[in-house]
């Protein structure tokens, strides 16, 4: 819409820019406009007229002196102005100036005109309560109405709910001081119903006779202010799951922890995902980047409304937790467990993710920080009892975390300085208990505490990571002996060696060719290696079993230990790809019903799978064990483990097996 040349803003700019230069001008222009001239339609009558105008004032001076003296006074006064102004040089001079004055108002007056109208931004003037009195031709590009569908409806109906009060302050605040301005930013609703983000700079016009109005300059700011807020939130999560960063996770527990009401617990709880190292080095970074999505989905999927979820970083997550009982907690985090546990599909592959949980209470004065570390030291004691459980922290873990680093770093000077030492138990054939094979067993000559068992330091290997080297070595030491066996007893040696295969060890992709790197490398028979893999780690998923695939395709047996402990079922051995099973010392039969014992018996006889007794500690359940149909155990009733050299010695005399029970 164009506006009319005495548009109250034109008028007013064109004001504002013609009185300050050529004072003197404008002076005679006014004088000139009050005395009823025109000069333009002066200068468009021409001279004729002029000449006419001197005879006629002549006539009636003459005749009207006659009738009324005053008369003369009145007629005349104009006719001798106008006939000075016309017939004077400086009167010339004085109309070229006023045609020229005249010319540059509408000159000046159109150019503001398409100013205005093709200007960026758009221009409104409303009265002091918003009522809309003009919209320049821009609001039909930002808002998608033209200005005739705007004027005289109240510019708080088109601003978002969230910000009229802002915005009605800001015109009241404006409306009372003459020329007062305010800069703001706000949401308008454009014509298709989204909303706009706009800033406004509002100026008290009220007191301007040609403008009466507030005026309003507006600018759409919505892409500067979408990609504000995207620099803003990615400042603030992670950029892979969306979930809050580690700077904002430290703001909300300040904030939780400074608004702790009584008897509620604010609780931070640090996630690390078990070996999700080997996720990412068998099925590649996509899949890593692919889990931990799905972890941060079915995370945030079980907290409550408030509750607070984030990516430290690599696999570690924290929950921000406000509870009125540390059960609460204990609920929470099982159901997170479970959902974690379920295979999710990553890339066509069911992938299940374990993780260890450390629970930190918050105490008066807490920060962040210090509640962070006290989970962080609870989150390596849960991992280092494996099973993907949770701690708390408590005053005297410090110092078992601080142990639990100084074992770490000695088993790995151990590792270097040669410390470990290998035991094997013998397996026997039942019932006439002679040595069929032997089981490799990790013991540590330590130099200040003696020979230490497994259990005083795999579960630090484990936390650590150092299993992986440590189980290398026992797999190339447990080769090189079962070879120097076969050369030194031939027929007499133990037909099988078996090793223990950690699931760290089993995601690795270079296990099978570190197997058969340590059998070719001491010259011994694929078919007398046998690679025991635990219960729990076989339901872990396909990656698992296409490695126990590998394995075997090399000629070596695979063994299915502690069978019964975990989640898997008869069911599951049919199509399982393992050549034994070692039932758990815990089904190992007992005075009263033996039912485990002997389903598992009958199923392996049916499927074709050797079976093996672990901790068998009396005749009695030697002979019971003989009927069911097992043919091989082991235990401390035939033998505890011992050093090599006692195998040696037991291969020449089997006397000496017997006299180590």
């Amino acid at each position: 819409m164009t506006p009319p040349e005495d548009d109250p803003l034109i008028r007013r700019t064109v004001r504002r820019r013609t009185t300050v230069p050529a004072a003197r001008r404008g002076a005679r222009l006014r004088a000139a406009l009050r005395a009823g001239l025109r000069p333009d339609r002066v200068l468009a009558v021409g001279m004729p007229l002029v000449a006419a105008a001197g005879v006629v004032a002549i006539v009636l001076l003459t005749a009207a002196h006659s009738i009324w003296p005053g008369l003369i006074a009145v007629v005349a006064a104009p006719v001798v102005v106008t006939f000075y102004v016309v017939t004077s040089r400086r009167g010339g001079r004085l109309i070229g100036e006023l045609g020229a004055e005249v010319a540059e108002l509408r000159s000046q007056a159109a150019r503001f005109r398409l100013l205005v109208q093709n200007s960026y931004d758009v221009v409104t003037i409303s009265r002091a309560d918003g009522t809309i009195t003009y919209m320049s031709g821009g609001s039909q590009r930002m808002f998608g109405r033209t200005p005739g569908q705007r004027q005289g409806a109240n510019i708080l109906e088109f601003i978002h709910p969230d910000d009229q009060e802002r915005v009605a302050g800001y015109f009241d605040e404006v409306a009372r001081t003459p020329d007062a301005f305010v800069l703001y930013q706000c949401r308008f609703r454009h014509a298709d119903g989204s909303w706009r983000w706009i800033e406004i700079l509002s100026t008290n016009l009220l007191h301007e006779p040609s403008v009466r109005g507030i005026v309003c300059n507006t600018r759409d700011i919505t892409e500067n202010r979408e990609l504000q807020d995207r620099l803003s939130h990615d400042a603030s999560h992670d950029v892979l799951t969306g979930l809050a960063n580690r700077a904002l996770f430290a703001d909300r527990v300040a904030a939780a922890t400074g608004r702790a009401q009584p008897g509620a617990t604010t609780s931070v709880v640090l996630v690390d995902l078990d070996d999700f190292k080997t996720v990412n080095d068998t099925l590649g970074h996509a899949a890593g980047d692919a889990l931990l999505v799905q972890v941060a989905e079915r995370m945030r999927h079980e907290l409550r409304p408030g509750d607070v979820v984030a990516r430290l970083g690599g696999d570690e997550f924290a929950l921000l937790l406000t509870t009125s009982q540390p059960a609460d907690v204990d609920r929470l985090l099982g159901r997170v467990r479970e959902r974690l546990r379920r295979p999710a599909d990553i890339d066509g592959r069911p992938i299940a993710a374990q993780a260890s949980f450390g629970i930190a209470e918050a105490q008066p004065g807490d920060t962040a920080g210090e509640l962070l570390r006290r989970a962080d030291v609870a989150m390596y004691e849960a991992k280092a009892r494996g099973n993907g459980d949770w701690h708390r922290y408590t005053d005297g873990l410090e110092a078992r975390g601080a142990e639990r680093a100084r074992v770490t770093a000695e088993l790995r000077r151990a590792l270097d300085a040669g410390e470990l030492r290998l035991h094997y138990q013998p397996v026997v054939g039942l019932p006439d208990g002679d040595l069929l094979g032997v089981e490799a067993l990790v013991r540590w000559q330590h130099p200040e505490r003696g020979l230490l068992g497994p259990a005083d330091f795999i579960p630090y290997a484990e936390g650590s990571g150092l299993i992986v080297p440590l189980g290398r070595w026992v797999l190339r030491e447990a080769c090189r002996q079962a070879a120097l066996w076969l050369r030194a007893h031939g027929d007499r040696a133990p037909r099988t060696v078996s090793v223990n295969v950690s699931a760290r060890q089993l995601h690795e992709p270079g296990l099978a060719a570190e197997i058969a790197d340590a059998l070719r490398d001491h010259g011994l028979p694929a078919h007398r290696l046998v690679v025991e893999i635990t219960e729990s780690t076989a339901v872990e998923g396909e990656a698992a079993w296409a490695t126990v695939a590998r394995i075997r395709e090399l000629g070596v047996r695979v063994s299915l230990d502690d069978f019964g402990t975990g989640q898997s079922t008869l069911t599951m051995l049919a199509h399982c790809q393992v050549d034994q099973i070692k039932l758990d010392r815990s089904f190992a039969p007992v005075p009263g019903p033996d039912t485990i014992a002997t389903a598992v018996a009958q199923v392996a006889r049916a499927l074709g799978i050797e079976t093996v007794a672990e901790g068998v500690e009396t005749p009695a359940q030697a002979q019971r064990l003989h009927a069911l149909g097992f043919a091989r155990a082991q235990g401390f009733h035939f033998a505890h483990p011992m050093p090599a050299a006692d195998i040696d010695a037991a291969l020449d005399d089997p006397a000496v097996l017997a006299a180590t029970a």
